[in-house]
């Protein structure tokens, strides 16, 4: 019996045909900052059916995550203009909106959005009326019935936002959240629950993707959100919770912590993934319904926020004092402050429980993304810092516990001071590699310090 030659694979299917290949760039401004102060919050693609609009919840709910969580507010072709007369799911065929918020007066203190528990617990106070500029009288008509759009401050970056604990918007309230039949919750409770990738059913080369990133544990501790894990777990894992994982296939994983993608409801009660970037991504898995058995709904309301907020960098870098969210306060900020905010510090990769971590000159390109938890592992080793790693003092320790001598070369080191002779840049621009004779010398002239 002969062996038959199989034809080239095609590539995947995909469903190019429902959407625009020139897509509306749909603009969402702030009605209380001047066109000439630069008032365009943010710009999203029209990628929800073939004439290039855009779902219109979705927009609002992004607008008002920007705001602080104000879900009252409302879109409106003009800052003073009503609200559009589109459902919650029908699609925006405009290429300009402005988010309107009503006055604070006009509506009780719960339109902000913010946990009056949760602001207690970090220390901050929250008012009835974010004052519009600093050397305003509060205290004077306080309750008269302000002239123009109301000038809301806008969350600068995920860091200081706010999760809306216990007041998550209308179609994200309606989804039903099924507990995780798991123990315990860890990266193997995860893989033999979801047995394959959610997205595509792929069963190889898969990873435990994490929907609140593993670099944000500062900020899912200080909202609680561990109160939305699994009940059923003894071992109240934090952030590795298995109702904040998933599995993805790799490379998926990896477009979704560059913020391609992300889940959020366009349906009652049905989540889908939405693509922000990436045509080729749009044109198979945008709209498709995701499976969101086991995971939590607020998980996925962060992961819309953490993807969404850096959208606002263009708003920051304007060159414009801005009213801005801090610590839940509303707080003016000069031109340079707003810059600084639109980069906030970047935080380290965080570290699984039980992973070592590896230097940066050892990381892979994925694991270097902003973010990213890209292809964590469990593997049974001690967490050690890369900063603690890269001191002498801790090579030495390290040595000393194991009962080992100096060699031969680093003692003759230690009787001599170490080298002055600073160290030759690397000729192709990359990280400096100390050589093996300079690493010797330092950790013998650390040795004869000690003694």
């Amino acid at each position: 019996m002969a062996m038959r030659i199989r034809s080239p694979y095609r590539a995947a299917a995909t469903h190019s045909e429902e959407f625009a290949q020139d897509p509306h760039s749909v603009c969402f401004r702030h009605p209380a900052i001047p066109y000439a102060q630069g008032n365009l919050l943010i710009i999203l693609d029209g990628n929800d059916n073939a004439q290039g609009y855009l779902h219109h919840e979705t927009a609002r709910i992004a607008c008002a995550i920007i705001a602080g969580n104000q879900w009252d507010g409302y879109l409106a072709t003009s800052p003073t203009a009503a609200a559009i007369d589109v459902p919650p799911h029908g699609l925006l065929t405009g290429e300009e909106y402005y988010f309107i918020v009503p006055h604070p007066t006009e509506t009780p203190i719960e339109s902000l959005g913010q946990s009056l528990s949760l602001a207690a617990l970090c220390g901050t106070k929250l008012t009835s009326r974010p004052a519009s500029h600093p050397r305003e009288n509060t205290n004077s008509q306080s309750n008269a019935p302000q002239p123009g759009p109301y000038h809301y401050p806008v969350v600068p970056h995920f860091g200081e936002w706010i999760f809306p604990n216990g007041k998550l918007p209308g179609t994200w309230s309606t989804i039903v959240k099924r507990r995780s039949p798991g123990v315990a919750s860890t990266s193997d409770t995860t893989r033999s629950r979801d047995q394959c990738c959610r997205m595509t059913e792929a069963v190889e080369e898969t990873d435990v993707a994490h929907i609140v990133p593993l670099a944000e544990e500062a900020w899912f501790t200080r909202n609680y959100m561990i109160r939305y894990g699994n009940k059923h777990s003894s071992l109240r894992p934090g952030i590795n919770d298995d109702a904040n994982t998933m599995l993805l296939r790799a490379d998926l994983h990896r477009s979704f912590d560059k913020r391609r993608f992300t889940f959020l409801p366009k349906k009652q009660g049905a989540i889908v993934t939405h693509v922000l970037e990436s045509e080729s991504l749009r044109d198979i898995y945008h709209n498709v319904e995701f499976n969101t058995t086991y995971i939590a709904p607020e998980y996925l309301l962060a992961r819309f926020a953490w993807t969404l907020l850096p959208l606002l960098k263009d708003f920051l870098r304007r060159g414009e004092r801005r009213l801005l969210l801090i610590q839940g306060q509303p707080e003016w900020k000069s031109p340079a402050e707003c810059s600084d905010l639109a980069d906030p510090p970047s935080k380290a990769r965080s570290a699984s429980p039980t992973k070592k971590s590896r230097s940066p000159s050892k990381r892979s390109w994925a694991e270097m993304e902003d973010g990213q938890d890209y292809a964590s592992q469990d593997s049974g080793d001690e967490t050690i810092s890369d900063d603690a790693m890269d001191e002498p003092q801790y090579h030495c320790a390290k040595r000393a516990r194991r009962g080992r001598s100096p060699t031969p070369r680093q003692a003759t080191a230690a009787q001599s001071p170490p080298s002055r002779r600073p160290p030759t840049p690397p000729e192709s621009g990359g990280e400096f590699v100390p050589s093996p004779k300079s690493v010797a010398s330092t950790i013998g002239h650390h040795r004869a310090v000690v003694a």
